[in-house]
This record gives C-alpha cells, structure tokens and sequence, in this order.
C-alpha cells in the first residue's frame, strides 16, 4: 500500500520567556492554571525508597512494578544508568533518567539491573477519585523536559552483549511501545494508557529522513483501547516535530474523549509559550503497571528492557479538567520557535525491544 505523508509546520512564533530564577509557578513559559496544579514533581529529588510503595524520587513514585528494574542509585553509581537529582542555570533542578540498554547481558543481574525505570505517582493521593476515568473526563499534563546530554551519563551497554560503548553525544531518545508506555503518560482508572516521548531522529526512519526531532505518542488505530499504538505498530503515526529534543521544551497537553470518534481520546499540544493548539486523534493503548480497576497513575520513564535512553524532567505537572494555557508574562523577552511541525506517517521501523 502506497504510503501517505502529511506535514504542518507552524514557524516564526515570537513567544514571552521568563526568566528562571525566583519563578513561583511550575512553568517557565505558562502560567499555572487557576487554582494551581493537582501536583507537580518538581525534579529536585531522585530518593529511592525503603518499601519501594509510593516513596520514591519525591516521597510520592513507586517503582516496584513490572515495568521497572532500578536499583536506587545514580547514574555513574551501582548498576549501569539510574536516577539523579541535578541542577544548572537552565534549570535549578532537574531529574536526569538513564537505561543503557541491558546490563544482564553484561553479567549485572536482576534484581535491580537498571535494564528499566518506571515509576508510578498514584492521583487518589492528590484527590482524585479511585475510579475516576481521568483520560475521558479530561486532564491537563505540562511537563518541561529534553533529551539528556553531557554529564552525567553511563556508557552504552546495548542488547545482545554485543559491546560496551559510548553514550550517544547527541543524545538517545525513547519511543511508545509496550501498550502506549513512554517517558510521561497517564493511566487511566478503568482502562487506557496514553504517553508521551522525546525521539530523536536517529531513533525513527522515517524521522530520520526528514532529519527532525520529535515528542511522539500513542498511535491513531481505531476507537477502541488496543494494544497496536506503538511506534511500531500500524495506524497512523502520531508526532510534534522539534528542531532540537537536546534542548529544553515546554509542554502543555489536554486529554479528553475524542469527539470525531476517530480514535479514543483527543489532544491538544501547545509548546514552547505558543497559545496555538494542535489537535490529534490517538487510541489510548492497554499497557498497565497496576491494576486497572485500582486507581488513576501518572507514570514516567522508561519502561523497555534493551531500548537505551536519557531524558531529563525539569518538572512534571497535572490537573483534572481541560484548562487553557497563559503564557508567563513578567520579565519579557522574545523568542524565536522555529519549524515545529506536526507529523502523520503510516510505516515506521525501530529496534527491536522486550520487556
């Protein structure tokens, strides 16, 4: 079957940026929504905790699930890859996430052979109910997060045994995969998994032929929750093209049902300060850590066993409801957002991962 491409670029936005020290909110270029987010892990604690039971990175992630093989420590500490607490100028703290692939194969064994790190932030603890089917009443993500480089960061230890070797110097990203599992997603209480990752375009071909970043996320295949949303999988491939994933974006995503029923649920993505929306149909994916039935999850990480990759969370945040974004207006300067585009392709190839 031929092969369809569609591409929608949006340049030369000018857009406020404020400046980081003495910020209030958790954003740099939004606001905070009215009233304040539910919560936000502001990526300025990587604990690991005693009884791996949501006391973890800030006192509120849980990594003991199936999904997950952190041994607690730091990258350059313990087994191969990990969790650090950093901070620069860019960003006072940030939270840096490593897997380097799958250090079993290199005579580190399970448990706590960092092949994996995924972790849990349970919303009935920020007053969302039990049942609760975030993802089709609607909600409102915003994270502020790139694509690791520099220091510090663990070598290679790819899959397969096949040799030891240098972190990427442009960085690794990740892709959706395991049921629509990624760096930052929301499983909702009864069912449905949608997620989000920073590719860069050496991870895709078919980004790679277009020689462009991206934030992907769970396919468009149908109105029912599936386990075929994957960045491997069929459908339509689902993307926010960036110039640069090593660079800091901002993020501000809202969830809800989707009305044309093409899919599951509906996206809205604004970026980097802009107030222009780009809307997506996706089909939310059957992935899951825990129960359906139990609770509504924040997850973020990454989830695959062999699939390398660093990403580096500045702050994480999220609010039931759909909310609008405003940009942060004190201390004005302009920007220049160049090139993002959006991305539909059909046909895209990947290494192989396991679980």
């Amino acid at each position: 079957m031929k092969k369809r491409f569609y591409f929608t670029f949006l340049i030369a936005v000018s857009i406020p940026f404020v400046i980081y020290a003495g910020k209030t909110n958790a954003g740099v270029m939004y606001l905070d929504p009215s009233g304040g987010w539910s919560y936000t892990y502001a990526g300025d604690a990587a604990a690991a905790g005693p009884t791996d039971n949501f006391d973890s990175l800030d006192g509120t992630w849980d990594h003991d699930n199936g999904s997950d093989q952190w041994d607690g420590s730091e990258i350059g500490a313990g087994r191969p890859g990990g969790a650090s607490a950093l901070s620069e100028s860019s960003a006072p703290s940030y939270l840096r996430l490593q897997n380097t692939g799958d250090p079993r194969d290199y005579g580190m064994v399970d448990p706590g052979s960092n092949r994996k790190l995924y972790f849990l932030h349970n919303m009935a603890n920020d007053d969302v109910a039990a049942a609760d089917p975030v993802l089709d009443e609607g909600i409102t993500l915003s994270f502020r997060a790139r694509v690791s480089t520099g220091v510090p960061l663990d070598d290679l230890h790819p899959d397969g045994g096949v040799g030891i070797a240098p972190w990427p110097v442009g960085g690794d990203g990740s892709i959706i995969e395991l049921g629509g599992r990624g760096n930052f997603g929301v499983q909702q209480a009864d069912e449905g998994t949608i997620s989000f990752s920073l590719a860069t375009n050496s991870e895709i071909a078919s980004l790679t032929q277009d020689d462009r970043d991206a934030l992907i996320f769970n396919r468009l295949n149908g109105n029912a929750i599936s386990s075929d949303v994957d960045t491997i999988d069929g459908g339509t491939f689902n993307a926010f093209f960036l110039d640069d994933a090593t660079e800091w974006h901002e993020f501000w995503i809202t969830i809800q049902d989707d009305p044309t029923d093409l899919g599951t649920h509906m996206l809205e993505i604004f970026a980097d300060g802009s107030l222009v929306p780009y809307s997506f149909s996706v089909t939310a994916g059957n992935g899951s850590d825990r129960p359906f039935d139990m609770t509504s999850f924040l997850t973020m990480g990454l989830p695959s066993t062999g699939q390398s990759g660093a990403f580096d969370i500045d702050f994480y945040s999220f609010k039931t409801g759909i909310h609008s974004p405003n940009t942060a207006v004190p201390e004005p300067a302009t920007m220049l957002l160049l090139g993002i585009g959006l991305v539909g392709l059909a046909g895209v190839s990947r290494k192989k991962f396991k679980k």
